[in-house]
């Protein structure tokens, strides 16, 4: 086993008395072996598909060439056929011979060069738009992953000490809840995930938005830091900006008439090829190579669109960049740690003091485990009711969580935070003092 390793080792002569330090010593320790074993197994995963594809897409762009060249002869017999049945009015005594020599310098000299030049800008510049585009989506994932853990540890400034061990398992589950909604918008089928997103109109909607409610309210003002305040909004902002970056750059794609152009054109230089090698003197003498020359030319093309194909979507082939949203999941196994340490430091203050402290100053309906707040829900259903004869105006905050948000951001505000930590450390105290006696007396 991986992990064999890490078992904390116990002295033969007197058992060791495991502490709050060691334990977390030894869960960090623990988590760092997970996500280096996980990292490694979707390293060999993505390199796997990746050959699998490799081999897959060599296949594609192989197949029509050889195609190409069997059918050389087929092809060649069927154009000179329709050519010599419908090509002029007539019958010519030189079997054509006159009519092509003085049509092929206007194939050489106008219509390969212009049709050429034309699929060439188009090609290139469809080419270098794609590998900008997945270049620019790997940046602004890595960027989304940095600021996200920026925002992690504001949030441990903002709400890192016992009072606000609740506050801080509601912002890193709402944390979690956009690391993700990223993940998903990060692999295969985010196209199509975002396309329906923006037909209902929720492109822009993410968890950012309630925990920027959550900094901006009560829970802000009674942040240890306010400093901390600050730099979470402005990462939230930034993250809100990389979002609309990334998602702009998925959603933008090419119409279906350009890759139809591209088509054409590429159907209109190997047409081009046969009208000018169309001479039975020529393809008598000269038939292996011209049979060559066409195979070439359609293996450049059929490969040229399996490249296309390959940078279409930038999460399959060769060139994904699904990989850069491997540390989007260490991040969540990071954050699912918090959550559990965030609950455990809140559950050792008793339920009835936590729901005294919620009632007075800030009343949220927690929703099972996920611990998500149904206080925007519960108030809009009360704005819906205004209007109605006798129904009370809803309020955002009662008054005990107005007077408390007041003193919060007055020149008090500091004793009032630290009298908030000295309570919270006393509950704990008593909480821990009561368990035991009520564990004892049974």
């Amino acid at each position: 086993m991986v992990l064999a390793g890490l078992a904390p080792v116990e002295s033969s002569a007197s058992p060791t008395v495991p502490t709050a330090s060691l334990d977390v010593d030894y869960l960090r320790r623990l988590r760092r072996a997970v996500l280096t074993r996980r990292r490694r197994e979707i390293n060999e995963q993505e390199d796997e598909s990746r050959t699998r594809e490799d081999y897959l897409f060599i296949l594609v762009a192989l197949v029509p060439c050889i195609l190409a060249y069997l059918l050389w002869e087929n092809i060649s017999l069927a154009l000179a056929t329709y050519i010599d049945e419908h090509g002029a009015v007539g019958r010519a005594v030189d079997g054509r011979e006159f009519a092509n020599s003085l049509i092929r310098p206007t194939i050489t000299g106008v219509v390969v060069p212009v049709i050429s030049i034309a699929l060439a800008t188009l090609l290139s510049n469809t080419v270098n738009i794609l590998r900008e585009r997945q270049v620019n989506l790997r940046s602004l994932i890595n960027k989304e992953a940095c600021d996200l853990r920026l925002l992690r540890r504001a949030i441990f400034g903002m709400f890192g000490t016992r009072q606000h061990a609740g506050r801080r398992s509601r912002a890193l589950t709402l944390m979690i809840s956009y690391v993700d909604q990223l993940d998903r918008e990060c692999h295969q089928g985010a196209i199509n995930i975002l396309e329906e997103l923006e037909l209902s109109g929720g492109i822009a909607t993410n968890e950012l938005d309630r925990l920027s409610s959550m900094i901006h309210g009560v829970e802000g003002a009674a942040a240890s830091r306010q400093g901390s305040v600050g730099t979470a909004d402005g990462i939230i902002a930034r993250l809100n900006e990389y979002r609309s970056e990334r998602v702009a750059l998925l959603l933008t794609d090419f119409p279906d008439l350009h890759w139809v152009v591209l088509i054409a054109l590429s159907v209109s230089i190997c047409l081009t090829f046969l009208l000018e090698s169309n001479q039975a003197l020529n393809q008598y003498l000269n038939s292996i190579q011209l049979r060559s020359l066409f195979a070439l030319l359609v293996g450049v093309f059929s490969a040229t669109a399996t490249l296309c194909l390959d940078l279409v979507d930038p999460f399959t082939g060769s060139f994904s960049i699904v990989s850069a949203s491997a540390q989007v999941g260490d991040l969540r196994l990071c954050l699912q740690e918090d959550i559990r340490e965030a609950n455990a430091e809140a559950g050792e203050i008793s339920s009835r003091t936590m729901s005294m402290l919620r009632d007075l100053f800030h009343p949220i309906v927690r929703d099972g485990e996920k611990g998500t707040e149904k206080s925007d829900e519960k108030n809009s259903g009360a704005y819906e009711e205004v209007g109605k004869l006798g129904s009370p105006t809803p309020t955002r905050y009662s008054m005990l969580s107005t007077i408390y948000f007041h003193l919060l951001t007055g020149p008090l505000g500091s004793h009032v935070r630290a009298l908030g930590d000295l309570f919270a450390w006393i509950a704990t105290i008593i909480t821990k003092r009561i368990r035991w006696l009520l564990n004892w007396r049974r």
